[in-house]
């Protein structure tokens, strides 16, 4: 009988601890105004693009396109973007192009030039289709950085000017010669 008693309160403490434990979880229930989502990750805008940080920025760019390379050197950011000529557009390719020159110089600080490669990807091999040169010192980007969402570079010769746009042989034959229209007036036209 000695024995008995100590044992019973072990198996009666045992179960009164199991109980409590099983509802723990279910005392929250009753109180919603306590339950809130906590932040597993907190993003932070960059500042500064460092290596160590170049994809968090990459991803929060949100592009389209897949990018094939990134590289970040001594304050210029060089961006490979892999395109599908047959289902892609050039106008979206142009968007994730236009996404990464706000980032790079409306966000970030010691950005202080952006290329970017447009090139698909064949059977043979990567083929380059275009190229993008954009530097902080080019004087459109302070006045007309909100244009750049609607610009056009294939057709727009300004932007293609701008935005320092060439085109190989491959996008010609892929899409014809970039053609398009000028504000500025040809030479011995008329008004």
């Amino acid at each position: 009988m000695k024995v008995a008693k100590p044992l019973l309160a072990a198996c009666l403490t045992a179960i009164a601890v199991m109980l409590i434990w099983g509802m723990l979880p279910l005392s929250d229930w009753e109180h919603p105004a306590r339950q809130s989502e906590v932040a597993v990750f907190r993003s932070t805008p960059a500042v500064k693009l460092t290596n160590n940080n170049l994809v968090d920025v990459l991803i929060g760019a949100q592009l389209n396109e897949r990018l094939e390379k990134a590289e970040w050197r001594s304050g210029v950011l060089s961006v490979d973007m892999k395109v599908n000529a047959k289902e892609g557009r050039p106008s979206a390719w142009f968007g994730d192009a236009a996404k990464l020159i706000r980032v790079s110089f409306a966000q970030l600080e010691n950005v202080r030039r952006v290329l970017i490669r447009i090139v698909e990807e064949r059977e043979e091999g990567s083929v380059l289709l275009a190229a993008v040169d954009v530097r902080k010192t080019d004087g459109w980007l302070i006045r007309e950085m909100d244009e750049l969402a609607h610009a056009d570079p294939v057709h727009d010769e300004l932007w293609r000017s701008r935005l320092r746009v060439s085109f190989t042989s491959a996008w010609e034959a892929l899409f014809g010669p970039p053609a398009g229209f000028s504000v500025h007036p040809a030479a011995g036209a008329r008004p």
